[in-house]
């Protein structure tokens, strides 16, 4: 695996290679920078990894949900998600940094991590540059980050956080849909 760019001028895509899996890679290019995967098709545990680190992600409780990050292998919590009744949240970091995930645009096509000087640091649209037709019932994301903002360890977790975020939604949307 690849590092972390340290610029963003090529893009950045999260691609899922097989529809029936939940696991994702992230390429700048060719170059193959990160992965997201999911434990179980049925639970929302996920371990995300790039050249750098790796790290867990896991949505609990009921009626007060979360979503915790860990580094792996760490029991302690680096940050953790409170999303909100109707939809987006905000990130708290234990090193008091904190990141407004809310959509982008009005069609939720389009989300993004937002610091507290109210700029956009990571922008994720559905979507890739060169979709094909065997893409039609994958999941894929460009990811654009503020060159602003990098390097930097909170960026870096926030790019497999907010696929892992979008598959939630999407995951969701389709439960809602059956029961309804």
């Amino acid at each position: 695996m690849d590092a972390f760019p340290k610029h963003t001028k090529s893009f950045i895509e999260w691609t899922q290679p097989k529809s029936l899996e939940q696991f994702y890679e992230l390429r700048s290019g060719d170059s193959l920078i990160g992965t997201l995967a999911f434990r179980s098709s049925f639970g929302t545990l996920a371990v995300a990894e790039t050249a750098d680190e790796k790290w867990t992600f896991k949505r609990v409780g009921f009626l007060n949900p979360r979503v915790t990050i860990r580094v792996d292998g760490n029991l302690q919590d680096m940050a953790v998600f409170q999303p909100k009744l109707w939809g987006g949240g905000v990130v708290h970091f234990t090193d008091r940094r904190t990141y407004t995930w809310k959509p982008a645009n009005f069609w939720q096509t389009q989300w993004a991590f937002i610091d507290r000087q109210e700029k956009e640091v990571i922008i994720f649209r559905k979507g890739v540059k060169e979709e094909k037709l065997s893409d039609i019932f994958k999941t894929q994301v460009t990811v654009e980050i503020n060159p602003s903002v990098l390097p930097g360890p909170a960026p870096t977790v926030l790019v497999p956080f907010g696929l892992y975020l979008m598959i939630l939604q999407q995951q969701d949307a389709a439960a809602t849909a059956a029961v309804s």
